[in-house]
């Protein structure tokens, strides 16, 4: 990596002397005190508490660690957006909301001849889809569980998710926002318009929903989503394929009586 100019390390330099040099010559850290939870010298504890010999002052490359504070740190690549992915779009505005001055700056700079200038209004509604598809993003870090049950919470994260479209949607009545979110509903139902049946099953075994809260949540759901379903049916369905489950494996399990050596 390259080393930061004009700076040659003393022999009981500690990160007090470091940071102080990071801010001054490179612009590196917080204006915090020395020793302050803010400041640069708290900064490089933290960074070196992630490197090996962590506790035993500077046995990791002091040199290296300038380096990557200087020439990674700074680097920021902004998530590219994949159409058919909700996630990637999310990854997307959540970086580009977090650095609009810079992209606006940019952007505005580079289109100043045609004037198609990135406004606030452009702001507010990326921010807009962003807290919709967070909600999106979240259901599906849950789904990604390993070592957690969560296929009964599918239709609940589900409920959420919707519920988050049509609230937003009635908050923000313009053109623009109710044209996203109606397009963003109709690839929705494309997927979720019903639920395979082995989502409800789980639902059903789950002590805190079980048959009722099954069907009170999927009458809620369709409302929400404003699609006729027949709700009652569907359910009765999914409880006549869980008793044949249950048949078929008591057919070949039998409980063993009490008190009985294996």
């Amino acid at each position: 990596m390259k080393k930061p100019k004009n700076y040659k390390w003393q022999k009981n330099d500690g990160t007090g002397t470091m940071s102080r040099h990071l801010r001054s010559e490179h612009g590196l850290g917080p204006e915090g005190e020395e020793g302050s939870s803010g400041g640069g010298q708290a900064q490089l504890h933290g960074y070196a508490s992630d490197m090996p010999g962590a506790g035993m002052p500077f046995i990791y490359n002091r040199d290296r660690m300038i380096s990557e504070l200087e020439y990674g740190l700074r680097k920021k690549v902004i998530a590219l957006d994949t159409p058919t992915r909700w996630n990637s779009t999310y990854k997307l505005l959540h970086n580009a909301v977090a650095h609009r001055d810079v992209l606006t700056d940019m952007y505005n700079e580079s289109r100043a001849t045609d004037g198609q200038f990135i406004t606030n209004d452009h702001w507010s509604l990326a921010k807009i889809v962003h807290d919709v598809l967070e909600t999106f993003d979240n259901a599906t870090h849950i789904f990604s569980y390993v070592y957690e049950p969560n296929i009964h919470m599918v239709i609940l994260e589900c409920i959420k998710i919707i519920c988050t479209i049509k609230q937003t949607s009635l908050a923000n009545p313009g053109a623009a926002v109710k044209r996203l979110l109606d397009n963003m509903k109709v690839k929705w139902c494309a997927y979720f318009a019903e639920f395979p049946p082995i989502y409800a099953i789980a639902a059903i075994l789950d002590p805190g929903v079980k048959l009722e809260g099954l069907t009170n949540l999927l009458t809620f759901y369709y409302q929400q989503l404003d699609v006729q379903f027949d709700v009652p049916y569907y359910v009765n369905n999914c409880k006549r394929i869980l008793e044949r489950l249950c048949e078929d494996y008591g057919a070949v399990i039998q409980p063993q009586p009490v008190g009985s050596s294996m």
